[in-house]
């Protein structure tokens, strides 16, 4: 078998998908098991008052981002009330989940079952590539006001990267690669796009979202140890660059162990390593979770609602 047909083989990336995913864990793991003793020895009292928060925090950013997929997705003409909307955007985060990003693609795909399906994946693309662009941004603000000094290419790298997702998002040339794509699957491209004025809006209500999603993570370190408010953009900065590197390591689901993994290593600079690791496995179990209720919690109140139309 050649070199080639062996990279490619379906079976060798699986494997070689494990294999990452089974190191990302090994790193976290040792790391605790490094820590354990000063873990043992650290006395914390848990801030349900913190709890609270941290969920509510995470349950507002996510509602945010319904809104923001249910005015994108208009603009690209799949027209939905509200409720429907919410229900395919919470059930496709579970696609997440599933290894290599597909599942939210093909969640989508079978929730639009009525549009085409390269329009539900555009949109999705544009999604993905709006709030990629807003996560780079906040990853730039927070970079200056990190308490310590940081190297410039790492500065350089995320304005690379907004200057980058900036140019893709301009109309002319997301037509063209849009184009491009679409005569690769042998698809008819599409005519029409939304205004780069209203794509722009987008990138900055995805910049908003990380007020409430960075308090969310805030509140979750708060939980075991009290962190001044001053570690506040710092922590975002952190978890946002965590993210990005979460969804280019596509053989972890939702990133699972690889965002951990991320905020292993930058954030004991800033506070106690025990904060840092109950910190960021909280975090993780309180994003899933809101993730799972509101996944549960819309097409519960669709049917009910489709319900009391029936007895009507």
């Amino acid at each position: 078998m050649k070199l080639n047909q062996l990279i490619i083989s379906p079976n060798v990336r699986k494997w070689y998908s494990r294999l990452l995913l089974l190191l990302v864990f090994f790193f976290v793991c040792y790391y605790i098991f490094l820590n354990f003793s000063e873990i043992r020895r650290f006395k914390y009292d848990l801030e349900w008052i913190y709890l609270f928060y941290s969920i509510l925090s995470f349950l507002i950013s996510y509602l945010l981002q319904i809104f923001i997929w249910y005015h994108l997705a208009s603009s690209f003409g799949l027209k939905a009330s509200f409720l429907p909307t919410a229900k395919c955007w919470s059930l496709s985060q579970l696609g997440k989940y599933l290894p290599g990003k597909v599942g939210l693609f093909l969640v989508r795909m079978d929730l639009y079952s009525n549009v085409s399906k390269r329009v539900v994946a555009f949109a999705t693309g544009v999604e993905f590539i709006t709030s990629m662009t807003a996560a780079f941004i906040i990853v730039l603000f927070s970079i200056a006001f990190l308490p310590k000094t940081i190297p410039a290419y790492i500065r350089t790298t995320a304005i690379s990267f907004v200057i980058f997702f900036l140019l893709i998002l301009y109309p002319p040339i997301l037509k063209k690669i849009s184009a491009i794509i679409f005569k690769l699957i042998y698809k008819e491209p599409l005519t029409e796009l939304p205004t780069y004025g209203l794509l722009i809006k987008f990138v900055l209500a995805n910049i908003i979202i990380g007020l409430p999603y960075g308090l969310g993570i805030y509140c979750a370190f708060n939980c075991f140890h009290h962190i001044g408010w001053n570690l506040f953009l710092t922590l975002t900065g952190v978890y946002y660059a965590a993210s990005l590197i979460g969804v280019a390591a596509f053989f972890a689901p939702a990133g699972i162990g690889v965002r951990e993994g991320f905020a292993l290593l930058i954030l004991p600079a800033f506070m106690a390593q025990p904060v840092v690791i109950f910190g960021t496995i909280l975090t993780r179990f309180l994003i899933t979770f809101v993730e799972i209720i509101l996944a549960a919690l819309f097409p519960m109140v669709e049917f009910f609602s489709k319900c009391r139309k029936c007895n009507l």
